[in-house]
């Protein structure tokens, strides 16, 4: 009798140590909030290809919004059984196919990328938002707040295919926002590197911009081209984080 209880306790705390691992595991402590540049796609060896819902905005549009560890570690895949449920979203839609689409070909209604964004970083992020919707809505949000074409525009950087210093984009995009952002380059076809995405950090709320805790390794050089938007692409490359 002592033996099955003993046995019993012991399973108790195995549970509970497993429901602890889990829990820090999915531990929100802050989030990165990535917008990227569709003329870098466009440009790319592989180029791009638009939603067949019709054009997206011209502006920086949604990546994701990437839940972290207090070590800046992305938190992935936190419930492989909890899919897209597109009638969560249905209210969304319409403004994800213009500020959140997918550049992947051949050309979709984005849903695939919008099921990998959620299943990959929003099913880490459950701890904050409650379900779908709260989640890619708080995605759009972060966007509306801060208008990055606008501003690099503003100071005279433009998508013209020109030269810049990376650091002068990074330093006019923190005096904009009261916050230090990163750079994300990739090559062009030409092998010269591109500006392609912009990522802010975000407090644990999931709400407001904040400096970053832990910078990821950056990937752009001193100087780097702003390609120009492009109304038409072909051939495709597919946005992963």
């Amino acid at each position: 009798m002592a033996s099955a209880s003993s046995f019993q306790l012991m399973i108790l705390v195995i549970q509970c140590l497993a429901a602890l691992s889990v829990s820090h595991a999915t531990s929100v402590h802050f989030f990165h909030h990535a917008q990227v540049w569709a003329g870098s796609f466009c440009a790319s060896e592989k180029g791009s290809c638009f939603p067949n819902t019709g054009m997206v905005s011209q502006e920086f549009t949604v990546h994701g919004l990437f839940p972290c560890s207090s070590s800046g570690t992305r938190l992935m895949n936190c419930d492989r059984g909890n899919s897209l449920d597109l009638s969560q979203i249905t209210g969304l839609l319409h403004t994800m196919q213009r500020k959140w689409p997918s550049y992947s070909c051949p050309s979709s209604d984005s849903t695939p990328f919008w099921a990998h964004e959620w299943s990959k970083h929003g099913t880490c992020s459950l701890s904050v938002f409650d379900g779908q919707y709260d989640y890619f809505k708080a995605g759009l949000d972060l966007k509306d707040k801060v208008n990055i074409l606008q501003i690099l525009k503003k100071e005279g950087i433009n998508p013209d295919g020109q030269y810049y210093s990376s650091e002068r984009i990074t330093r006019v995009l923190q005096i904009a926002t009261g916050v230090t952002p990163a750079l994300d380059c990739t090559v062009d076809k030409f092998g010269k590197y591109q500006l392609y995405q912009v990522m802010f950090c975000v407090d644990k709320s999931g709400s407001e911009f904040m400096d970053c805790p832990v910078y990821p390794e950056p990937t752009c050089p001193s100087i780097i081209r702003f390609p120009p938007f492009r109304g038409s692409a072909a051939e495709g490359i597919y946005l992963r984080s």
